[in-house]
């Protein structure tokens, strides 16, 4: 009994040294190949990296910026072939003071490939101010005139109706773009009638722009403008916008008219004459809220040579805010 005992002994020790170098010859296999797919995966990586920079692309190029102005910044697009790397940017705008300053926009990509680019910033006692305005859209011709004002990084008001893509709208939103009301319906006949039809109208495109932008804005343009006769017609006598123009400011609207008109919904029908009218009245030393419509091609043919004429002759474009320059014409009814 002693030496059967003895021998299963042996055999015990025997089977677990044997286990042992099984468990050992595993592991040391496993530490092979994990460290072969470590050498592996770090060769590939070294074969993956790529010599190209990536390619920063500004918004709008170079800026002049009145003094005391806040820096809205125009945006960038970039593009590299392994993902797309942060930016870093650094600036040395001061727009308290008059002068060229410059931003530079730097990325470095996963390969380590560095791009820098540099936006110069002028801050300039400006020769005025102009207020690109545009009225009944979103229309079939928005895109383009958005892509114009992207082109320039310059930011416009939108004065919108019932018609035309939301998508549209959001685009204007999305883009840094002033959206206020217009009209739902543009149906003079209908929204000057009464008080109560006017409100209904102006509601509908309050909640238009409301569920394509999330803002609930209060800044409009009266169809035909505050000074518009045309209310006559439809009012009963009421002299409808006198009414209209005090109810709505004791309701925390703010409505803006135009001081400087395109013409383009009258006898200018060509891009030139859009162009002239409005270079020939601009406001220097003021501010000039241009009327325009983004549903007139041959408007929006004309608005790069507008902001270019501005541009070279010290102006800053801006959009409406709250606190612009409202150019009300005064009520004549």
């Amino acid at each position: 009994m002693k030496r059967r005992r003895v021998d299963w002994s042996r055999k015990i020790i025997s089977y677990t040294f044997m286990l042992s170098l099984v468990v050992y010859a595993i592991i040391l296999i496993m530490a092979i190949f994990v460290n072969n797919e470590q050498e592996v995966n770090a060769d590939l990586k070294q074969s993956m990296r790529d010599g190209t920079a990536p390619v920063i692309e500004l918004a709008g190029g170079d800026i002049s910026l009145a003094v005391g102005d806040n820096l809205v910044e125009p945006g960038y697009e970039i593009y590299d072939d392994s993902g797309l790397p942060d930016v870093d940017i650094t600036s040395n705008v001061n727009p308290a003071n008059e002068g060229e300053y410059i931003i530079d926009y730097t990325a470095t990509d996963e390969s380590g490939n560095i791009a820098t680019v540099t936006r110069k910033v002028k801050v300039i006692h400006p020769t005025g101010r102009i207020y690109l305005t545009f009225d009944d859209g979103p229309s079939e011709h928005t895109a383009a005139l958005l892509d114009v004002l992207k082109k320039y990084g310059i930011k416009a008001t939108f004065f919108v109706t019932g018609y035309g893509d939301d998508a549209l709208i959001q685009r204007e939103n999305r883009e840094g773009h002033t959206v206020g009301l217009h009209t739902f319906s543009h149906n003079y006949a209908d929204i000057y009638s009464s008080i109560d039809s006017y409100l209904a109208d102006l509601n509908q495109i309050q909640t238009r722009v409301k569920n394509d932008t999330g803002i609930n804005t209060k800044l409009m343009r009266f169809p035909g403008g505050s000074s518009n006769l045309i209310s006559t017609k439809y009012d009963g006598g009421t002299h409808i916008m006198t009414q209209l123009v005090s109810l709505l400011s004791e309701q925390g609207y703010t409505y803006y008219d135009w001081n400087v008109d395109s013409d383009d919904a009258g006898r200018a029908n060509d891009s030139e004459a859009v162009y002239q009218n409005v270079i020939n009245t601009l406001k220097v030393g003021g501010d000039s809220v241009v009327l325009q419509h983004d549903t007139k091609s041959y408007s929006i043919a004309a608005v790069e040579k507008i902001i270019q004429y501005g541009l070279e002759n010290g102006y800053v474009f801006n959009k409406l805010d709250q606190n612009s320059f409202p150019a009300h014409h005064g009520v004549n009814n």
